[in-house]
């Protein structure tokens, strides 16, 4: 009888994660970090003097990027009348993934007359990496968020193409206990093939979505669209809901970023240091 010749399973493959709760309080110009946990391969820091005087948190992650089976997770409490900004150390690179997605969830809660700008720095997703993302913000009625996120597909001025992979990316923003806003972004299979729709990238390699929650939406509305219009790039603006709502598309990451910067300016945001370092 022949003995039966058993398989070893596949090694399993460490995979990253990591959690930071964070709290800002005190009304403007005393808003201060009161509470602060990190935990694995991400980690939070506050440069001394953050733009404009108030707290601006720096989400580092460690492990160098994500890929399929890491997971991430950040919440962020800003309590009544206190105002902080929110970035990330760097680009976030989500690579080829061995099996199953990285995932990052971000809970951000904004309390009366408190104000948040979650304002990370790109994601660049490479060819095979797989994410899936969620956003979901709660505010107070008089409180005021500003949102951005931005994605790349590849590096760029490589030249990289991003032929497979996937992203799902799900926002829920609540205001006084009233969902008005609720968009989730799905990219998968052929990439390459996909985002070369007219009605979807057309051809282009990076987009972003910018929403602002607050007062004064329809003249930063005015603002946004004329700046779109007379840079001749690809992108719209709407209000609804007390919100306003933008996406923007560009061929490369740089012509995103050099847009967004443009975009957010008009819009009197102050952009956070590292993003011009």
């Amino acid at each position: 009888m022949l003995n039966r010749l058993s398989v070893p399973a596949p090694p399993t493959l460490q995979r990253a994660s990591g959690e930071v709760r964070l709290c800002i309080e005190g009304a403007m110009p005393a808003s201060h970090a009161s509470g602060a946990y990190q935990q694995g391969s991400l980690k939070v820091r506050f440069p001394r003097l953050g733009v404009g005087g108030f707290p601006e948190a720096v989400l580092i992650n460690t492990a160098g990027g994500v890929t399929g089976g890491d997971v991430f997770k950040a919440s962020i409490r800003v309590a009544e009348s206190a105002r902080a900004v929110v970035t990330t150390q760097a680009a976030e690179r989500v690579y080829r993934s061995m099996g199953g997605d990285a995932h990052l969830d971000v809970s951000l809660e904004v309390g009366e007359g408190a104000r948040l700008d979650w304002l990370p720095q790109e994601t660049i997703l490479f060819d095979g990496g797989c994410l899936s993302r969620t956003l979901d913000v709660t505010l107070a009625e008089t409180a005021e968020a500003l949102l951005c996120e931005s994605i790349v597909l590849g590096r760029t001025a490589s030249g990289e193409t991003v032929r497979g992979g996937s992203l799902v990316d799900r926002w829920r923003i609540r205001r006084g206990g009233r969902l008005v806003y609720a968009d989730t972004t799905r990219l998968g299979g052929a990439v390459d093939v996909t985002g070369a729709g007219a009605a979807v990238l057309d051809g282009n390699l990076a987009f972003a979505s910018l929403v602002w929650v607050g007062g004064d939406v329809q003249a930063r509305l005015e603002r946004a669209r004329a700046l779109l219009v007379r840079k001749g790039g690809i992108g719209g603006a709407s209000v609804w809901n007390g919100l306003l709502a933008v996406r923007m598309v560009a061929a490369t990451g740089s012509e995103l970023r050099q847009r967004l910067c443009e975009v957010l300016e008009a819009l009197e945001v102050s952009l956070p240091r590292v993003w011009r370092l």
